[in-house]
């Protein structure tokens, strides 16, 4: 005999992979991180810290393509006026560039934050 689905639980489910939470964190250390970025550099300097090319890079990867991911940061930097927006030229420019794993494996429940030092990609038990 086949169980009874919980039909709330199932739905409920989706619902929750619909959640997104944005840590803002690196806005902090935006102008401190580029200082330190193009201190001693060659040309012309960079707009963006790293900290903030990652989180579009994650971005890109479980949501927008280029164009469609500009877009949001338009809307974005609407309600927070320090964050600077970044062309998707631009923004495929430095996601070429990076040089980490950024999502193995995209589990039911992830969790991604981003600070000053960098970003870490989690299980919801970690």
């Amino acid at each position: 005999m086949q169980k009874k689905r919980n039909w709330k639980e199932y739905n409920e489910k989706f619902v929750r992979r619909g959640k997104l939470y944005i840590f803002l964190d690196f806005l902090e250390n935006w102008d401190e991180e580029l200082n330190r970025r193009n201190e001693g550099k060659v040309g012309r300097p960079f707009k963006f810290p790293q900290t903030f090319m990652h989180f579009l890079a994650f971005l890109h990867v479980a949501f927008f393509p280029l164009r469609q991911m500009e877009g949001f940061l338009r809307k974005l930097s609407e309600h927070i006026p320090k964050l600077k927006v970044a062309d998707y030229s631009t923004i495929c420019k430095r996601l070429r560039k990076l040089d980490f794993e950024l999502l193995g494996n995209l589990g039911e429940d992830l969790v991604v934050a981003i600070d000053s030092p960098g970003m870490k990609v989690t299980d919801r038990g970690e």
